[in-house]
């Protein structure tokens, strides 16, 4: 069995590559972590979500972007 700090390691590995749909429910397994979580583990827990929630609004915002960009365009 995985230790909570390879679950952790593993969750982190995966979102640099994942869309906002999985990162929400990236977000959704790191909280529920979180309340059996102690010391380090805790820690790690608590900025790994600030990491999670950072590319998901990054994301949000770059799509946003790209939308107004191409409305912008097509009314020349």
């Amino acid at each position: 069995m995985a230790t909570v700090a390879e679950t952790l390691h593993a969750i982190e590995l995966r979102a640099d590559r994942a869309i906002v749909q999985e990162l929400r429910l990236l977000i959704k397994e790191v909280q529920a972590l979180q309340p059996s979580l102690l010391g380090d583990d805790r820690a790690h827990a608590q900025a790994l979500l600030l990491k999670l929630d950072h590319l998901r609004q990054s994301q949000v915002v770059d799509s946003i972007s790209d939308q107004a960009f191409f409305f912008l365009s097509a009314r020349g």
